[in-house]
């Protein structure tokens, strides 16, 4: 999320001055709060379809994100044309709006057994006995926040990865939504003691991960490298348990099929331990694709993913996450 919604043209001069900085974190979180107590007043699928008018008027609207997300689109569908490819970008601003506007909703969409489809394509230990864990993966695709509801509903306690929005009033109100997830949410900056601790306990980690990280490895996404944690790879490896891919595809409205993917194993169980996990990281990020292809209006996608050649260097967006490697923490 960006940090300035309302107030982007100014996000500039709002950095340098804190007060600016806090009255725009103030005009958000209020028209935020809005939107919410507005989606509350609606049944959840009434709330969804609310988000998607929103979406779809105020997302094209914020030009920088926007532009980042049509280029994104450009670089994985390059056979679109220029009107393709707006329409898509708006296509999917309106679906982004109804992840926002059923946040408000998780616990129904939780509490009611038909709003959530979930498919197993293979078993894997942690599903007969939730105290081996996983390495759950998924994409910003559809409402995937519901992988963590899903998990709570096979009985797997989990330690999911969020990243916190920039503005901390935004931030508490989406945490105070995602407690109906009923897994522990972990902040995505130096998350790998914890994730560890999670594991050694006995619960599952939970994470997304088709963004670019600052400090990744390459790992190609759509014919381009792009800086890819290794992190859930790692874990996988070093805790000798599963890397399962996760599919969230929206039917209709604030109803979901889930599917758990067969877990990602190393082509080569005997090369070194980085090559093991790009290996499998290449292969999720293989799926990535298959899934955000089928519907890529689904696709979450406003931060730059690949790094963009100007004046013949490699310009890095401020926009990415950045993660910590589990080599740096002892076992």
């Amino acid at each position: 999320m960006a940090e300035f919604i309302i107030g982007s043209p100014l996000t500039s001069v709002a950095r340098r001055h804190r007060g600016l900085r806090r009255l725009l974190w103030w005009v958000d979180f209020a028209a935020l709060w809005l939107i919410e107590k507005l989606a509350l007043l609606l049944p959840v699928d009434a709330s969804s379809r609310l988000g998607q008018r929103i979406g779809s008027w105020i997302g094209p609207r914020l030009t920088k994100k926007h532009r980042i997300f049509r280029n994104n689109f450009a670089v994985a569908l390059p056979e679109l044309n220029e009107q393709e490819l707006e329409t898509l970008t708006r296509n999917a601003w309106a679906r982004a709006g109804r992840i926002l506007a059923e946040y408000p909703h998780l616990t129904t969409i939780l509490a009611e057994p038909e709003r959530l489809q979930i498919e197993i394509l293979a078993p894997v230990p942690t599903y007969a006995d939730p105290s081996r864990p996983s390495v759950f993966v998924t994409a910003h695709l559809s409402n995937w926040e519901v992988v963590c509801s899903c998990l709570a509903r096979l009985g797997i306690p989990n330690a999911s990865l969020y990243s916190p929005p920039t503005n901390p009033l935004l931030d508490k109100m989406l945490l105070d939504s995602r407690s109906a997830l009923n897994c522990e949410l972990l902040p995505r900056d130096n998350s790998a003691r914890a994730l560890m601790r999670a594991l050694r306990e006995g619960r599952s980690a939970g994470m997304v991960m088709d963004r670019r990280v600052d400090d990744g490895k390459a790992v190609q996404f759509f014919g381009r490298d792009k800086l890819s944690t290794l992190m859930p790879a790692k874990l996988a490896l070093k805790f000798d348990c599963e890397l399962v891919p996760v599919h969230v595809e929206r039917l209709q409205d604030a109803r979901y099929r889930v599917t758990f993917h067969p877990p990602i194993r190393p082509g080569d169980r005997t090369a070194e331990e980085n090559t093991q996990a790009v290996d499998m990281i290449q292969q999720v990020h293989q799926l990535f694709e298959t899934w955000i292809l089928a519907r890529p209006e689904d696709w979450l996608c406003t931060k730059r993913l690949w790094a963009k050649e100007k004046k013949g260097k490699i310009e890095h967006s401020e926009e990415t996450g950045h993660d910590a490697d589990i080599d740096s923490y002892a076992a």
